[in-house]
């Protein structure tokens, strides 16, 4: 996954140095610009970029972070025709994101440790979901429909357990966040029309806002997923792009009132983050609230 990482990240190296060519029409600096905006944003989406959330370093996710960021803006500046503002915006993107991926090869990668607490995050979005399900077998029309999908997430959910007992987190993750995937798709579905709410209680705001952080995490997962199975093709990636933006935006802007104390706010950009996800989920096809 790092040797991925870093091989991006020369590719990259190369790429700038054409779009820096001189004699090259706006037309096609644009397609070339372009390019390089692509492959900046698999490298600041890449799986060894978002485990960083979880790695021992902490100045490697603030890189991160940084980089996506900056990938935003330089979206915003190719969107209004400013390609200087873009290729600067992408270089700097390109240099934060080489920082994080050097820093992600000297720790070696997700620790045991960091891919247990993505685990441990996934496992409590999914049984907030199964529980939701569960309720729908009191509904006669759903029963046997609610019950399917209960076996399906459980024989997932016990599957992911077997894998990370026998320490094999990075499968065991995997058939999580499959797990959850079906959980939410088809709450959704058999819920259709319907208003659906999810029984939360919080002691603090604190412990609400790190919740909503685990929910966002968890669907930024699900958009990855839908992405990989190619449901974003064409001209639909740039509206689910927008929409990740977005969200990655609010979340940022949601952090800082968190680093302010201001838990209250920052829960409430965290919902309008995660609805944004939700929207990239809906434009590939994805059924969710």
């Amino acid at each position: 996954m790092i040797r991925n990482f870093l091989a991006l990240a020369t590719l990259l190296l190369i790429t700038g140095a054409v779009s820096a060519q001189s004699g090259v029409d706006d037309e096609q600096r644009r397609r070339l610009i372009e390019q390089k905006f692509r492959l900046v944003e698999m490298l600041v989406n890449s799986p060894a970029a978002k485990s960083s959330a979880y790695g021992r370093d902490a100045e490697t996710p603030m890189l991160v972070e940084k980089g996506k960021s900056l990938l935003d803006d330089a979206r915003k500046a190719i969107d209004e025709g400013r390609l200087d503002d873009a290729a600067g915006a992408l270089d700097a993107a390109l240099k934060s994101a080489s920082s994080a991926s050097r820093r992600l090869s000297s720790e070696g990668g997700l620790s045991d440790s960091a891919q247990r607490k993505q685990l441990a995050d996934m496992t409590e979005q999914v049984r907030t979901y199964r529980a939701a399900v569960a309720d729908l077998t009191g509904d006669p029309r759903l029963e046997k429909d609610a019950k399917r999908v209960l076996g399906e997430i459980d024989r997932l959910a016990a599957e992911a357990d077997k894998l990370s007992g026998a320490g094999r987190l990075g499968e065991a993750n995997k058939h999580m966040a499959d797990a959850y995937k079906v959980a939410v798709q088809e709450l959704s579905r058999l819920r259709a029309g319907q208003e659906v709410v999810l029984s939360l209680n919080f002691e603090t705001p604190a412990e609400e806002y790190a919740y909503e952080q685990k929910r966002f995490g968890s669907n930024q997962i699900m958009v990855d997923m839908m992405i990989g199975e190619g449901r974003a093709e064409g001209g639909r990636r740039q509206l689910v792009d927008r929409f990740v933006g977005e969200g990655r935006r609010l979340k940022l802007e949601a952090e800082n009132h968190a680093d302010a104390g201001k838990y209250s706010e920052a829960v409430t950009l965290m919902e309008e983050a995660t609805k944004q996800l939700n929207r990239a989920l809906q434009s590939m096809g994805v059924p969710v609230f």
